[in-house]
């Protein structure tokens, strides 16, 4: 399947879904070993898949388990630099659930071996002083919102 990106000259046109796994007042972070700032699990929506859908792939992918899109959260019409050149992007972000509840306790770090990805459980406390995209997270991590709200949200990530 194709991803839902389309290169526009300079600029990127790109469709996003994350998840957020909560437990014990902490949220399961990933960051690629070769960028400076940690991120919400999540990847690239496919053509001909949906939101939901592709979270619960990515999770799978990624950890290797199960995962059910519980809620929606936000949608976010994103717009950032990253690595020189600007992105308009529509992310949707979901409260998601370990369906069988094998991610590791808190505190403990949780990446595959030989994966470019460093994965760890981040305490509410400790996220504010996490380099986090988009940076409206460690803000709205805190307190999610009951029905899914849209934000527009201007960055610069380098």
């Amino acid at each position: 399947m194709e991803d839902l990106t389309i290169e526009l000259g300079e600029r990127v046109l790109n469709c996003r879904t994350a998840g957020i796994v909560i437990k014990d007042d902490h949220v399961l972070l990933h960051k690629n070993k070769k960028e400076p700032f940690w991120a919400l699990i999540g990847g690239r929506i496919q053509l001909g898949e949906d939101s939901a859908q592709a979270v619960e792939r990515e999770f799978k992918e990624e950890l290797g388990i199960p995962a059910k899109a519980q809620r929606l959260l936000w949608i976010v019409e994103n717009f950032f630099t990253y690595r020189g050149r600007p992105y308009h992007e529509y992310c949707f972000i979901y409260l998601v659930k370990d369906v069988e509840d094998r991610l590791l306790g808190t505190g403990g770090i949780v990446s595959p071996e030989g994966c470019d990805f460093s994965y760890e459980w981040i305490s509410f406390a400790g996220i504010k002083e996490l380099p986090l995209r988009p940076d409206f997270l460690p803000e709205k991590l805190a307190d999610l919102p009951a029905v899914p709200v849209h934000l527009i949200h201007r960055e610069r990530t380098e």
